[in-house]
């Protein structure tokens, strides 16, 4: 009888072991834990999907530079495509802007609430070599090899108008080779609507 209480014992402990285990590693109370708070602006929220227009500052002023896609989820994920993905071989970057003639992978970062009304993002991607990419920044490659990754840091105030919701605000870049060196700094402002749900088109 002592015997079996013991195994009793043991297999009772063992049980409340492996449920807390379940519950420490299980995604629901990891994403509860470690969620982003929802930014609001007049009842709204950050979570969902925009398209971004980007203008980056030069000495002339602010230029038109990308077009983008983001994505903001629960738990701090945000998720971007954009516009100039595949620039490698763009005649237009060359001297200052030589850095830019490479290809650029989707992003993947985090976001955060600032303030009520506004959100910090960190975000990254990685860096292709192509046919005009310059040697001198990212060194020797063969085309298609990552060869750096690029950092956006931004901060985006979210607002209700008459035109439906915007996120705007001021962002910095950075590309950096593979070495750590960084080959090009840049900031700009960006602003972003909301994407909605649209009636089908008829054929």
């Amino acid at each position: 009888m002592k015997t079996l209480g013991r195994l009793g014992a043991i297999i009772i402990l063992g049980g409340l072991i492996a449920a807390g285990l379940a519950t420490i590693h299980s995604p629901a109370s990891w994403v509860a834990g470690h969620r982003a708070s929802v930014v609001h602006a007049d009842g709204a929220n950050i979570v969902g999907s925009w398209i971004v227009a980007v203008e980056v500052n030069t000495p002339a002023g602010p230029q038109p530079f990308a077009t983008e896609l983001g994505s903001f989820s629960q738990g701090g994920i945000f998720t971007d495509a954009i516009s100039i993905a595949h620039s490698s071989q763009n005649p237009y970057f060359a001297g200052p802007l030589a850095p830019l003639a490479v290809d650029f992978s989707d992003a993947f970062g985090t976001w955060e609430q600032a303030t009520p009304n506004q959100v910090a993002m960190t975000f990254k991607r990685f860096i292709f070599a192509g046919a005009n990419t310059p040697t001198a920044d990212y060194g020797s490659f063969f085309p298609g090899e990552n060869v750096g990754i690029a950092t956006i840091e931004a901060v985006g105030t979210l607002q209700n108008n008459s035109g439906g919701q915007t996120l705007s605000g001021p962002f910095t870049f950075q590309l950096t080779n593979l070495q750590g060196k960084v080959v090009l700094v840049a900031s700009g402002t960006f602003t972003a609507t909301r994407i909605a749900v649209q009636p089908l088109v008829a054929p």
